[in-house]
């Protein structure tokens, strides 16, 4: 399960498992990044912030790792 709160237009997504997630994907490696984002969808992360309201461009905070949401 993960908790999303929207402070100022900024969703912030946590989650135990999430956390341990965020600190093996090395985000400079495109393969890495797609195996997280792919993880995001099937994991119903991305649905749960479509549901809190998430717009195109919103701003996206996974434990200081910040993401613009794109469609």
């Amino acid at each position: 399960a993960v908790e999303i709160t929207n402070e100022d237009g900024v969703f912030f997504v946590k989650g135990d498992w999430l956390l341990k997630l965020v600190q093996t994907v090395n985000f400079d490696d495109s393969e890495s990044l797609q195996y997280f984002q792919n993880v995001l969808i099937s994991s119903g992360v991305i649905d749960a912030l479509r549901e809190a309201g998430i717009e195109e461009h919103d701003t996206v905070n996974l434990y200081d790792i910040e993401f613009d949401f794109v469609e």
